[in-house]
């Protein structure tokens, strides 16, 4: 049996979460871990959540931010270096949610504050109010909880980036429950995160016995290096697994309205349906050939732009008016994205 500790100096999700995992695949027969880590400016969507549906991805990433997608189910939860997060991975005859569970309280405790659970997954202050949320994975070998504590978080930033778009979205997959929350600074504005780290080791300690902190070796970022690469940070894991969806949009042009009717599966247009009053009749057709098989993401969209505009023989068939009214609706489509 180990009781093990494990805290990242890297600020990157991509990377933490690859760590995550490298850890709990480590897990043995009687082992129970703490993981301690932090991500800098950073949305963080459960397992089957659409990115579009629950944050503004494109602004957060403009503004040198990180949008993560974790293994575990739950909603989308906002991540900047005034919160921390945490990671039990245990052997399954060994994971206690009620005993992980009072180590995050016995650790607040600690700090001064009282708090209370809510349901199977949040843990609140006195008066309600949630600063600290969970989710939870099972394989044969490892069961893992994890989960953040607000210490100091920018609700601003939070708000910013956690605001859905306004467009007509239709779509399958788990939706965030917004929650009235705190950061524990406005009940003890004394803690800080090397504070609540401390408390969070005595109180595994206390709870646990004495751990042993694991260390990663170079063969070990390696590993991890294969897991953030194939996984993590990867376009496909983030945005690719985006549940199927059906956007509306419309839009009045110099020659006409158009409204187009997207099925978006794993952000690829699967289906197009167009629809304009414009007079010429074969120029839907033409819009719908276009954009099916594209891949809805701005940077995509704009690259697709930019080939049709170079790609002259593809124009052949087309006329000079529609090849031009094919790129507006491209442009249009990459200006308005989410």
């Amino acid at each position: 049996m180990r009781i093990l500790y494990y805290e990242s100096n890297s600020y990157e999700p991509w990377w933490n979460l690859a760590v995550e995992q490298f850890l709990s695949e480590q897990i043995r027969k009687g082992d129970v871990l703490l993981y301690l880590w932090q991500n800098d400016r950073t949305v963080v969507i459960g397992r089957n959540q659409n990115a579009l549906r629950e944050c503004r991805a494109d602004l957060l990433e403009a503004e040198g931010g990180y949008l993560a997608r974790r293994s575990t189910g739950g909603g989308a939860v906002y991540h900047d270096l005034g919160n921390l997060c945490f990671t039990f991975a245990a052997d399954p005859a060994c994971y206690d949610l009620t005993r992980q569970m009072k180590v995050i309280q016995a650790a607040c405790a600690k700090l001064g504050i009282a708090t209370q659970l809510s349901g199977r997954n949040d843990i609140i202050t006195e008066d309600g109010r949630k600063f600290s949320g969970n989710a939870f994975s099972k394989t044969g070998a490892c069961q893992l909880q994890h989960g953040t504590v607000m210490v100091d978080v920018d609700r601003e930033m939070l708000s910013r980036y956690l605001t859905p778009s306004p467009l007509k979205l239709q779509a399958k997959g788990i939706t965030s429950v917004r929650s009235r929350v705190c950061n524990l600074k406005e009940i003890c504005p004394d803690v800080t995160i090397s504070s609540l780290k401390e408390a969070l080791r005595t109180a595994f300690r206390e709870e646990y016995g004495p751990y042993q902190e694991t260390g990663i070796t170079q063969d070990d970022i390696g590993k991890i290096r294969g897991i953030y690469d194939d996984k993590y940070a990867s376009w496909e894991w983030r945005y690719g697994k985006t549940p199927k969806f059906r956007l509306s949009k419309e839009r009045l042009f110099s020659w006409g309205e158009v409204q187009l009717l997207l099925e978006v599966q794993n952000m690829c247009i699967r289906e197009c349906e167009v629809y304009s009053d414009c007079l010429d009749t074969e120029l839907p057709a033409w819009i719908r050939k276009t954009l099916t098989g594209l891949i809805y993401e701005k940077k995509h969209l704009k690259e697709a732009c930019a080939a049709f505009s170079e790609k002259k023989d593809s124009m052949k068939q087309l006329t000079p008016d529609q090849a031009a009214r094919i790129c507006e609706v491209l442009w249009w489509l990459e200006e308005s994205y989410l």
